[in-house]
């Protein structure tokens, strides 16, 4: 086509798209005008690490009140998933050195690379900045900053970048006291945005490139009803109830609930479902309504809610509204444009039609994820540590463990055993834990060889040990980045005390009386059995206490350490062997009680 040629069709398409606009503007005369269509999701297309697991904090909304993006949660310390006050960005936890790529195309827009490792300015410390190709789905221009990297950042200003290019490598330069990653969304030129608030991302249930972390759920009710609570203990208020093939998006999980977004409530924005009532799936429809234009005000409903219809039509009796801006709900059938919702309690379910405010996902996740492959984490769970080098058992806190030779071998063991340690973590990090399971294991045990290292001449100790039902963040005993909920057996190195416990942010409730203390370097065998609210502590095969404690329904188990020594000694940490959990149901039992 010759450049006139091509004047002239743009000239006709302009002019039958004015006499479209025409038309259509008189027949709005008559009908109604419809709905616009929905906009498309933002470009962010994946998690910009292979290995990071806990997200530390989420976006201040509103400046000066820790107010977090998916949670409406205000937040007053470090702790997961709270945002802290003036917070523009979601921090990542993962070790030092770990890759961060790119997740979209873009160019690189800035970047600063002269923060020594380690060194704590103020702001950002080595970060790269991304001129993004895509738009948010409000047609804005996106920068993304990466930050607190390592001084090898391997791009220069200019460069153009694909998804999945190293951009740089993780650290804990600048403002920053544990190594993780900051991520942020900014308005070219403009406002700090929230990625997941704002839709920034392509899918609502994202993966890192090897689709091994992921970040949003979404579950289906599984019995013919449950509560949704306003936290996530049995004695929190009941907001309403879900009922059976209902499915609802979910931010993050913890202490055995997932945290969920509710349609048709004013007051509550989300509320918590008890994990062992629920099934994760990977099926549905899920729409996102953006928040309107301007600050952000926590209590503020959205200024036009979304109308609940009882069936698909404009005319159908509206049974319910969306009032939140920045929620996701999920729809499991379509019909002429419309999504059926579920609706806690009334009618269980209604209609919506999306607008030019509401984001609707083609996709859950990206087509390149083979979810029949994912670690999800089934029992049973065993690991003898028998390889050398960096372990890849469970999901650490900061850094992975290292499987080194050690003398002596442990019961049943092969002179190798895996060293749990935070001195590597490059900032003021005291614990590190290694966690493995699902959220809604519940009837099941966890076993594990541990050296225990008697230090009497010590200043200060060192604690660690074996733990079932976790809070999820990895803390055991710990509330800075880790909430510390569990049951556990400790192990003190100053005085040999013996702890068969309940942990709750990072209080012990310590179950044995009168207090038993093992005062010698040795191998013993830790094992934790929970079968509903009974809970038996057993060492050796030994029954250490059996207590009846309902606090943590489920969750996932792990091996745990942390330091309360003066100084940073390179060596302190605990060994390990011999890991497993299993189920407790009657299928298993025929293991016997005592494993090696």
């Amino acid at each position: 086509m010759t450049e006139s040629s091509k004047r002239a069709f743009s000239s006709g398409q302009f002019c039958c798209q004015r006499i479209l606009s025409f038309v259509l503007l008189l027949l709005g005369l008559v009908y109604s005008s419809p709905a616009h269509a929905q906009v498309l999701p933002g470009p962010y297309e994946s998690l910009p690490f292979e290995e990071a697991y806990i997200i530390e904090a989420w976006y201040d909304l509103l400046s000066g009140t820790g107010i977090a993006d998916w949670t409406g949660y205000t937040g007053t310390s470090w702790v997961s998933p709270n945002a802290y006050n003036g917070h523009t960005g979601t921090d990542y936890a993962l070790e030092t050195g770990t890759p961060i790529y790119a997740p979209t195309s873009g160019q690189v827009a800035a970047l600063v690379t002269n923060v020594p490792e380690n060194s704590h300015p103020s702001g950002y410390g080595n970060y790269v900045r991304l001129a993004i190709d895509g738009t948010s789905p409000m047609g804005e221009n996106l920068d993304l900053v990466l930050a607190h990297l390592l001084p090898n950042v391997p791009v220069s200003v200019g460069q153009r970048v694909n998804r999945g290019d190293v951009v740089g490598y993780s650290d804990n330069t600048g403002n920053s006291t544990s190594e993780h990653l900051h991520f942020e969304s900014k308005i070219r030129n403009g406002a700090y945005r929230c990625p997941f608030y704002y839709a920034h991302f392509k899918y609502p249930v994202m993966f890192n490139p090897n689709g091994i972390h992921q970040v949003g759920h979404i579950v289906r009710i599984k019995i013919e009803n449950t509560p949704i609570r306003s936290e996530m203990l049995e004695t929190s208020v009941e907001i309403s109830n879900a009922y059976q093939g209902q499915m609802f998006f979910s931010s993050y999980w913890q202490r055995g609930y997932y945290r969920v977004f509710i349609p048709n409530n004013r007051t509550y924005r989300f509320g918590w479902l008890k994990a062992t009532e629920v099934q994760e799936v990977f099926a549905g429809s899920v729409l996102q309504t953006l928040p309107d234009d301007g600050e952000y005000v926590h209590t503020a409903h959205l200024a036009n809610p979304y109308s609940i219809r009882a069936d698909p039509t404009e005319t159908s009796e509206t049974i319910g509204q969306i009032f939140f801006g920045g929620a996701r709900v999920v729809a499991d059938e379509t019909q002429s444009g419309w999504y059926r919702i579920p609706v806690p309690d009334g009618s269980r379910w209604g209609w919506i039609k999306p607008d030019a405010r509401m984001v609707v996902y083609p996709d859950l996740c990206s087509p390149e994820v083979d979810l029949s492959v994912l670690r999800r984490q089934d029992f049973p769970i065993r690991e003898s540590f028998s390889t050398l080098g960096r372990s890849m058992f469970g999901r650490p806190k900061f850094n992975r463990g290292v499987v080194k030779e050690f003398s002596p071998s442990s019961p049943n063991g092969d002179g190798k055993a895996v060293f749990i340690t935070d001195a590597t973590n490059s900032g003021n990090g005291v614990c590190e834990s290694v966690i493995a399971g699902r959220v809604e294991h519940r009837n099941y045990f966890v076993q594990v060889d541990v050296y225990l290292d008697y230090k009497p001449e010590q200043s200060g100790f060192e604690r660690y040990g074996v733990f079932l039902r976790d809070d999820g963040f990895g803390g055991m005993d710990q509330t800075f980045e880790g909430k510390g909920n569990c049951y556990a057996i400790l192990f003190d190195t100053d005085d040999g005390r013996l702890r068969a416990c309940r942990i709750q942010e990072s209080v012990i409730t310590d179950f044995m009386s009168p207090a038993k203390y093992v005062p010698a370097d040795n191998w013993h065998t830790f094992r934790i059995e929970a079968r509903e609210s009974q809970i038996r502590y057993l060492m050796d095969g030994e029954l250490l206490v059996e207590v009846t404690d309902n606090t943590f329904p489920s969750g996932p188990c792990g091996i745990g350490y942390s330091k309360r020594t003066d100084g940073w000694p390179l060596d302190r940490g605990a060994y390990f062997d011999n890991f497993v959990a299993d189920t407790l149901e009657p299928s298993s039992l025929k293991s016997g009680w005592l494993l090696h």
